[in-house]
């Protein structure tokens, strides 16, 4: 295995947006935005981690279902963070964490029945999409809480719109993907699939790159 075949176009704009996160958030007075690159760096040892275990043919699902649980931790974080300017985010974002954690659990437990091994193993794909349907209703939600602020945000620098345009276009996409996936399994259409999630990847790590350049240095009307 080489030293090259670590460098994808996922891993490549996942490292781009970690490193763009720590020099823009690293000393940003709000502690979700600050953190978030925390989330950003076990993202990237996910996908190098998972690389090397497919490469020797190993199960490559379990550390995407650890890294989902830190996806669903941070995500939700700052929706709460950008949703606690307009309202009380706490029953909402309570809510999406009790439905993430049922189907995790139950679908962990599903799968150890179903290859008689434990069920981390096996990638918890019912509960990526539960996790990307939530993430869709808040990002469609948070722009319902925008368009009715009255407050003037100049949208072309706004980290906090880019960043959830970065997670709309994203999950409302891979999800659609990951659906038409399980339909239509042969290997010309999964080829197609596989280049569209890598497209939605990119438009994710570059909307966020920018909300974080935004969130440094071209500023913001919001205080979020």
């Amino acid at each position: 295995m080489h030293f090259k075949d670590f460098f994808t176009s996922n891993t490549v704009s996942e490292l781009i947006c970690f490193l763009i996160a720590m020099v823009c958030l690293i000393k940003d007075r709000n502690r979700v935005w600050k953190y978030f690159s925390f989330y950003l760096f076990i993202t990237c040892v996910t996908e190098l981690g998972a690389i090397y275990l497919k490469r020797h043919r190993h199960s490559n699902g379990w550390p995407y279902n650890i890294s989902m649980l830190f996806e669903m931790l941070f995500i939700s974080l700052m929706f709460a963070n950008l949703f606690n300017k307009y309202i009380k985010s706490k029953p909402i974002i309570l809510t999406g964490f009790v439905s993430f954690a049922g189907v995790y659990i139950y679908e962990t437990i599903g799968n150890s029945h179903k290859i008689m091994k434990p069920g981390f193993l096996y990638f918890n794909n019912t509960t990526n999409n539960v996790m990307s349907v939530l993430f869709v209703f808040y990002s469609l939600y948070y722009f319902y809480l925008l368009l009715r602020d009255s407050q003037y945000i100049d949208l072309r620098f706004s980290p906090q719109f880019w960043w959830v345009i970065g997670v709309l276009f994203f999950y409302f996409g891979s999800t659609a993907v990951n659906i038409y996936r399980g339909i239509d399994e042969s290997d010309s259409k999964q080829a197609l699939c596989y280049y569209i999630l890598n497209i939605f990847i990119i438009l994710l790590y570059s909307c966020w790159s920018y909300a974080f350049i935004c969130k440094k240095w071209l500023g913001t009307t919001s205080i979020a």
